[in-house]
């Protein structure tokens, strides 16, 4: 049975002569993370995952998900949407399905909330595109955007000023323009942050670089006087937010540098019948992953935070009785000691999940939703925070109790498999699929893979997930698994091993790529690690490691113990010297 919104979308292709109507989780900058006010694919389909595509023709719905999301999607979407499970035997991308059963249809898509690349591939197949919002008059009680004043990033955090930047910026493009959708680099080359987004501290704007001029068009109640004096003297020139598709009429006969994967279709639309536009990669991806010493100093120090506040937790959490706690009561305590502690703000919602439903990559717990712990099992606990000095991401799994054998056996491997990566050397130029295989060659000898990624980027004080840093054997749209890592970059480390119905396992750390040695093979990097914060000793079975993995172990949870007792109380150091005890 149809729900009543997958209906009244239907209906409105069909009054708009469409065949079928696509809509992404995406919004006008083309972000993973979105102002609830794009949350419109949970509207019409009950999911709430950060990444889904809906494809709606006049008969059925189809609701794409890949790994992380499979589970969550069978539970949350309303009657008669279709799933597709991305990664799965004859599954297929949103885009090649479109490919194969809309030839010649007439499909409508919000140009806004798509990238160039998409389109391109589509036209390229015969599909008639049509770019139209027929949506948004159907979403009721519509959540508004922010109107929040910006604040400065000042330079004791971001150690390279706005000019710099800009300069840096300028002097790559030879008389060229350059155009800029994403939030991220955008908060990042003018030093800004905001709250649009929840967690990540970036606001609505577009941003136009000339060789002489920079344009940055933002809502105007957003920047006070003072703000509007410094960019005033960065030579910034201010344009309303929604002006921007207009002023992009009027440029004639530019040469005009856009990323297609992060540029969307609407801005195409308004420039290539007048301008050169020329499609490379966004130099300022680059950029932003690699980390001045600055950002290097202050997310080291972030990282200690986060350890101490994971302590406290932790200490919290070993003195309850867990009968009396659920997920969603145990979430909210950890977002309260983090926010209480240094944090101010998470750098995504926390997954707290007990058992079985760790099996589902990114579960979240919710009031109405949860299980209630018990006094046995494992608790799988994903979380970060945005510190003035960086952003943290961090997996721990834990013991409530008792636990099987197995369970021992499957964390203990997931736990070398990550040492596996974060201890390799290797030679600069190398990508992050070719290190993949490190992390995960234990648990594929077990028959066994994970549905995702090994390792993402993570910006500073900017979003949790950072391209292009990207670990992972899997092809992406944007083939960012094949850049190679550079120093500087801070990339996550996390296998896991996800049993359906049964429990989930993930050990991640946040790691630094540093130089090593330079000789006459060239030169090699390796890998710091920055995330501070203990392993459960009860789940290890020592049966599955070799004597060098059980010395890293101990090697740095004297690192953790050295680190984080400056900052605990005397119970939670001592609590903190049993945890790192050597095995």
């Amino acid at each position: 049975m149809k729900h009543v919104r997958i209906k009244a979308l239907q209906e409105a292709l069909i009054n708009n002569d469409l065949d079928a109507y696509y809509l992404n989780t995406s919004d006008y900058h083309l972000s993973e993370y979105v102002p609830e006010y794009f949350k419109t694919i949970k509207y019409f389909t009950g999911f709430t995952g950060s990444l889904a595509n809906l494809i709606v023709d006049r008969e059925k719905a189809y609701i794409f998900v890949d790994g992380r999301y499979h589970i969550q999607a069978e539970k949350e979407c309303y009657e008669g949407i279709e799933i597709i499970k991305l990664g799965t035997k004859g599954a297929l991308e949103a885009s090649d399905f479109l490919i194969k059963y809309y030839q010649n249809k007439k499909i409508g898509l919000d140009g806004k909330r798509v990238n160039i690349n998409f389109v391109k591939n589509l036209v390229d197949h015969k599909l008639y595109i049509i770019s139209k919002d027929i949506y948004s008059d159907l979403v009721e009680d519509r959540s508004p955007l922010i109107k929040d004043v910006l604040k400065e990033f000042k330079i004791e955090y971001s150690g390279v000023s706005r000019k710099e930047k800009i300069n840096n910026l300028k002097y790559c493009f030879e008389n060229k323009a350059f155009i800029i959708n994403d939030l991220e680099s955008i908060a990042y080359i003018l030093n800004l942050r905001g709250n649009d987004i929840l967690n990540t501290p970036v606001f609505l704007a577009y941003l136009l670089l000339y060789q002489n001029d920079i344009y940055f068009f933002i809502n105007l109640e957003r920047l006070n006087s003072e703000l509007l004096e410094k960019l005033y003297e960065d030579e910034v020139i201010i344009r309303p937010y929604d002006e921007y598709y207009y002023f992009l009429n009027q440029i004639k006969k530019e040469a005009i540098i856009l990323d297609e994967h992060r540029i969307n279709y609407e801005t195409y639309l308004h420039l290539f019948k007048n301008n050169h536009l020329i499609y490379m990669p966004s130099i300022v991806l680059e950029m932003k992953s690699i980390k001045n010493e600055v950002e290097i100093k202050n997310s080291k120090l972030a990282h200690i935070y986060d350890g101490a506040a994971m302590i406290k937790f932790f200490y919290w959490l070993e003195n309850q009785n867990k009968e009396e706690l659920n997920e969603y009561l145990v979430a909210n305590k950890l977002n309260e000691i983090r926010l209480g502690y240094k944090a101010f703000d998470l750098s995504f919602k926390p997954i707290v999940a007990y058992n079985e439903n760790a099996a589902m990559m990114h579960y979240s717990p919710r009031q109405e939703n949860n299980s209630q712990l018990k006094n046995e099992g494992i608790l799988l606990i994903d979380s970060g925070g945005q510190y003035l000095e960086g952003t943290t991401d961090i997996t721990r799994t834990i013991s409530l109790g008792p636990v099987k054998d197995i369970v021992k056996k499957h964390f203990t491997l997931v736990l070398k498999s990550m040492f596996n990566l974060s201890e390799t050397k290797f030679l600069s130029g190398i990508s992050g699929n070719q290190i993949d295989i490190l992390a995960r060659k234990d648990i594929w000898e077990l028959g066994i893979d994970y549905r995702c990624g090994t390792g993402h980027g993570v910006g500073h004080v900017l979003s949790v997930h950072e391209a292009p840093p990207n670990i992972r054997y899997m092809h992406s749209v944007s083939k960012t698994e094949e850049m190679p890592l550079k120093a500087g970059q801070i990339v996550s480390d996390e296998p896991g091993i996800y049993l359906e119905g049964s429990y989930g396992i993930r050990c991640e750390n946040m790691l630094l790529v540093k130089k090593d040695e330079l000789n006459e093979y060239g030169q090699f990097l390796k890998f710091e690690t920055l995330t501070m914060c203990p392993f459960d000793l009860k789940l290890i079975d020592k049966n599955y490691l070799d004597e060098k993995t059980i010395k890293v172990l101990n090697d740095y949870h004297k690192t953790v113990y050295e680190n984080l007792s400056p900052y605990l109380n005397e119970e939670e150091k001592e609590y903190l010297r049993k945890l790192t005890r050597e095995i």
